[in-house]
């Protein structure tokens, strides 16, 4: 089900804009919430994570609450786009926290380590690129080696949307 478009009447959705990939505008956003949250109508809750869909009665546009460990849970809220209850249901929108958190995460392991290919082709099946040296496996393998054991964090989930993608 979508829900039709509406006409601005005096919203501020316009004044806020994507949130920068930086811990300072996640801030931000997080203490502008709850005033941006009192101006909107809530379409779809999960519980289990703790997200919210809901839209604006004066424009339409949608918007999504998140929450990240690595900012004391406190909900934050970012537009995304419009979206049937199905379909968000089936994926939730991926929180640009998380892709903060994970971003400076692999900045960090990238920082402390040099990839230098050796002559050896990578030993994944139908890769063809080379292996880097120390390792049987290209630097995209041995990455998702060490993500698969944990010892580097996993892409966020969920649905990719512009200007996150």
């Amino acid at each position: 089900m979508r829900f039709p478009f509406f006409r601005s009447q005096g919203c501020q959705c316009s004044s806020f804009q994507a949130i920068d990939m930086q811990r300072e505008s996640i801030e931000t956003r997080i203490r502008k919430t709850k005033p941006i949250l009192k101006t909107l109508i809530l379409l779809a809750e999960d519980e289990r994570f703790a997200l919210k869909l809901l839209r604006c009665s004066s424009c339409g546009q949608y918007w999504q609450t998140g929450r990240e460990w690595n900012f004391e849970n406190r909900e934050y809220a970012f537009q995304v786009p419009e979206i049937t209850l199905e379909e968000w249901y089936k994926e939730k929108y991926t929180q640009p926290a998380s892709w903060m958190i994970y971003s400076v995460m692999m900045r960090n392991y990238f920082d402390q380590n040099i990839f230098e290919e050796s002559e050896n082709p990578c030993r994944v099946e139908g890769c063809l690129s080379q292996a880097v040296k120390f390792s049987g496996v290209c630097q995209q393998h041995h990455i998702e080696q060490l993500q698969r054991v944990g010892l580097l964090p996993n892409k966020p989930s969920g649905r990719l949307f512009a200007p996150y993608l």
